[in-house]
């Protein structure tokens, strides 16, 4: 518990008792009552009476609101000098929110009655919590999405391998951040690049007087906005339990070639305090040559169901794009920041896709999650596995490219593509590739849509076999049969919603690019159908069911840009849906429309890198 003199230096950094005197602060000092709260233990909930507020002098909070039977909806995060539960004072209602701990905290209670008596007597008081009320009202009105920026992460190493990682993150954050300290059981590995604080982490062993753990970490987050606890997997049931809950987020490093022992350190570890396992996310360790993270159940670990894959290069080898993605995607969630891809359907036309990523690769730009509609699904599946677009492209001639007795004759491509849908072929070629991996297993989270005729609902995949949600997504209507699965009859995403970045929306992205290969319709159909002399020729029974795709997604398109912040519309137009033969030609239209759109969605990314990700005042 926090003596008076703690308490009073605790107020002084909050924004409520900014320009109290000393003797204001230390009469609030003595009005407040310490509580400590451990990890996960709710602080008050909502509906419960309101008699009191606090302030967080330690650790942090999390608020929410119910909306429905388990389905809350994200306030706010509040960190040292925070404060909340004035509102219920304020308008003599029940609590508005829950609020939780995130980690062990320590709070300062206020009573009603000595807050009354403070809004009366102390004018810097009043007017502080004024200005609270207007910064969140601010946040209301322009629907300002609260991100979580976790501040103090423990990274748990089981290899050497691992450890490069660490490093390695430590070396992006100090770049792009003020302020930033390590605290390791390792020093002697370190040689730091650029300026952070280093400082050994003392055992219970090697010194048995240090002041402990949660006196070590609360010093280094008060000195810097961001604290990494690098640990290797000793001290399971000693050290590290004590180590790990005064830690927002537990990153468990793994490489899979060692994932059985590391798995069962860290069912050790949860069992020597299971308050940890909803901050837990594995971070799994790839080779380059490796596109898939090994298969893991987070509901059989207890664990959080959000998991990351790092490509890391050889130990004498230089940095490659997967390399350097994979730590921009882990500086971006500890920024609080998503950026999103969504990628359209269009038949052939989706292979500009690739050229459009190969554009965004050349410039340093890439994503933290992905999603797909038909074509898109399937180009974009492979770049999520790892697949660099060139070789992509390459794969896609290769396997797609009709047999020589069908080049020759008229629609040929077409017949092809028809014969592919109608035996099944699909499933085969795509199996040659990622044989029975899953999408949890992919590199970048990735998203496919597919239609469900029964309920008429769209159904977004983003667990489960890949293949299946590639087939599902691809599988046009009318041409192929729906897809019976789950008491489902899936078809074709395309025809409700071919361009998802509402998707991607849903899941927590802060900015979304969108690429549209299928609002601009070809010429070519009514090109074939009209002839000299104003006479027409009645078009084949497969032009008319891919026009009739292509026109629908058109109209798709168009109602789905809204949840796009920038939209590249590579010029395809030229191109039938069957053109699959045609992919680098395609992909030079796509690079050529993305190297067009650069300097915008480089503004777009420096100001979301500049925005404060949850101002407070």
């Amino acid at each position: 518990m926090l003596d008076v003199s703690e308490r009073v230096a605790t107020l002084r950094h909050s924004r409520l008792c900014r320009g109290l005197s000393v003797e204001e602060l230390h009469d609030l000092a003595l009005a407040v009552h310490p509580l400590s709260f451990h990890s996960g233990e709710t602080v008050c909930r909502q509906g419960d009476p309101g008699g009191s507020m606090f302030l967080v002098a330690q650790g942090r909070v999390k608020l929410a609101i119910e909306e429905g039977p388990g389905n809350y909806r994200l306030l706010d995060y509040l960190g040292r000098g925070d404060h909340f539960g004035d509102m219920s004072m304020l308008t003599g209602r029940r609590r508005m929110a829950t609020a939780t701990a995130l980690v062990d905290t320590e709070l300062l209670e206020l009573h009603n009655d000595d807050f009354q008596r403070l809004l009366e007597t102390v004018p810097a008081f009043a007017a502080n919590l004024s200005r609270t009320m207007g910064f969140r009202l601010h946040l209301v009105t322009h629907g300002q999405p609260v991100r979580w920026q976790p501040r103090v992460i423990a990274l748990v190493n089981s290899t050497l391998q691992t450890q490069g990682l660490v490093s390695a993150l430590a070396e992006a954050l100090a770049e792009r951040e003020d302020s930033l300290a390590v605290l390791t059981d390792r020093p002697q590995t370190w040689q730091p690049r650029h300026p952070y604080h280093l400082e050994p982490i003392p055992t219970s062993d090697t010194s048995p007087h240090w002041p402990g753990e949660s006196e070590l970490i609360r010093r280094a987050s008060e000195r810097h906005e961001r604290v990494l606890v690098d640990v290797t997997q000793r001290g399971l049931e000693r050290d590290l339990p004590r180590l790990a809950r005064h830690c927002e987020q537990v990153w468990w490093l793994v490489e899979p070639r060692y994932a059985e022992t590391s798995l069962a350190n860290l069912r050790r570890l949860l069992a020597a305090d299971r308050t940890l396992g909803s901050r837990v996310h594995l971070v799994w360790i790839l080779p380059e040559s490796e596109r898939f993270s090994p298969a893991w159940d987070a509901d059989s670990l207890g664990i959080s169901p959000l998991d990351f894959k790092v490509v890391l290069p050889p130990a004498d080898g230089p940095w490659q794009v997967a390399h350097r993605q994979s730590i921009s995607r882990l500086v971006r969630h500890l920024q609080g920041t998503r950026v999103g891809l969504a990628l359209s359907g269009g038949g052939g036309r989706g292979l500009a896709h690739l050229g459009v990523l190969r554009a965004f690769e050349r410039a340093g730009i890439d994503f933290d999650l992905m999603a797909g509609t038909s074509s898109g699904a399937m180009t974009g599946l492979s770049y999520a596995a790892g697949w660099p677009p060139d070789e992509a492209l390459r794969l896609f001639k290769q396997d797609v490219t009709p047999p020589w007795y069908l080049r020759g004759i008229p629609g040929g491509g077409q017949w092809y593509l028809y014969f592919m849908y109608r035996f099944g072929a699909w499933d085969g070629k795509l199996r040659a590739y990622a044989g029975n991996a899953r999408l949890e297993q992919l590199r970048i989270p990735f998203s496919t849509v597919t239609v469900d005729l029964v309920t008429g609902q769209q159904v977004v995949r983003d667990r489960g076999d890949v293949v299946h949600a590639i087939l599902e997504s691809i599988n046009m209507p009318t041409i192929a049969r729906p897809i019976l699965r789950d008491g489902m009859a899936l078809v074709d995403g395309g025809i409700l919603n071919n361009l998802p970045g509402d998707v991607l929306a849903e899941r927590g992205a802060t900015l979304i690019v969108g690429v549209d290969v299928g609002s601009r319709l070809p010429p070519r159909f009514g090109e074939r159908i009209v002839r000299r002399g104003g006479s027409y020729r009645r078009p084949r029974f497969w032009e008319t069911l891919l026009r009739v795709n292509e026109v629908q997604a058109s109209g798709v398109n168009a109602v789905s840009a809204a949840a796009l912040d920038l939209t590249i519309t590579p010029e395809t137009s030229a191109y039938d849906f069957a053109d699959f033969t045609r992919g680098f030609e395609l992909a030079d239209i796509g690079e050529a429309a993305a190297e067009e759109a650069l300097p915008q969605l480089r503004q777009l990314l420096a100001d979301l890198q500049r925005s404060d990700a949850n101002p407070r005042r």
